[in-house]
């Protein structure tokens, strides 16, 4: 008898505007009528991990990414203590989970932060969803830390940026998706900024003015420690199906290629299909079989 399909959990990298590539994956997911079960999510990982257990479509989360505009929620941080303050950012992280807690999403959802005291990796899975998603996006240094329980939590792909041990306790399998991994070189810069509206403006004055190339290289330096730390993870924890989005052109704040990215994990996911459906649908077991093959001679024998 046919048997309903086994469930994943996922394990979400960071990566700023290449998120949309998550939902990309979980678009082909829900295509291919794949269900997922749990998520675990670092960074804007955690923020498609959330958005989707709320039930947000994955079209819809590429949409809120997509519509994100950086001016829009730049203010001054008046601690000093990082370029963006904390306010616009909460208000646009509100305009999408409201005060919902993690009681009220529809399946289990780890997000990863780190406290920036002790360099801790710290799981949140209770509490206000706003909250959790300022920590386990607070880039050090851009976005202001956020105080919880005697915790300065910061965004956890310091410490985890591809959460596949915290995926691994929610369930299995686990398919785990790299966003930090450029894979072959395409030639193409990586757009750091969107380029659209006043942004695109200040970008090119920033170019002119020689200020580009150390944020780039800022930039470059960050993805190389992540994407040492990401490979030091899978030697320790390797997931069941390892995804890695052709998302490298994308940059932390290049909003207007969300689209892109949504493809580019859709097209990961696809080209995986074959491995994702032999886990979905494992070979029954051999009493099961024959138990099967029995009832098919007997049945015709009582007609």
């Amino acid at each position: 008898m046919p048997t309903q399909p086994v469930s994943f959990t996922l394990a979400l990298a960071g990566g700023g505007a290449k998120c949309a590539a998550h939902a990309g994956v979980l678009a082909a997911f829900e295509e291919a009528q794949l269900p997922v079960s749990a998520i675990a999510g670092v960074s804007a990982g955690g923020l498609v991990a959330v958005l989707y257990g709320l039930g947000l479509s994955p079209a819809a989360i590429r949409d809120y990414v997509a519509g994100t505009n950086l001016l829009d929620v730049w203010e001054m941080d008046l601690t000093r203590r990082a370029i963006f303050g904390v306010e616009k950012v909460r208000a646009h992280v509100r305009a999408a989970v409201g005060d919902k807690t993690f009681a009220d999403l529809r399946f289990p959802v780890v997000v990863i932060a780190a406290d920036l005291r002790t360099g801790r990796e710290v799981r949140l899975r209770t509490g206000r969803l706003d909250e959790a998603l300022l920590a386990t996006m607070a880039i050090p240094g851009i976005f202001t830390p956020i105080a919880r329980e005697g915790l300065t939590l910061v965004d956890g792909g310091i410490v985890n940026p591809l959460p596949v041990d915290a995926a691994r306790a929610l369930g299995s399998p686990v398919v785990a998706v790299d966003l930090l991994y450029h894979g072959a070189p395409t030639g193409e810069p990586t757009q750091l900024f969107e380029a659209r509206g006043p942004m695109r403006y200040a970008t090119e004055l920033a170019r002119r003015l020689q200020l580009t190339g150390i944020m780039d290289s800022v930039h470059q330096a960050a993805l190389i420690s992540a994407h040492r730390l990401v490979e030091y993870s899978l030697n320790a924890a390797p997931p069941d199906v390892l995804l890695r989005p052709e998302a490298g052109r994308v940059g932390l704040f290049a909003f207007d290629l969300a689209g892109y990215a949504f493809q580019q994990g859709r097209a990961a996911a696809g080209l995986a299909m074959p491995q994702l459906q032999a886990l979905a649908h494992p070979p029954a077991p051999e009493w099961q079989t024959r138990l099967s093959r029995l009832w098919r001679q007997v049945w015709p024998a009582r007609k």
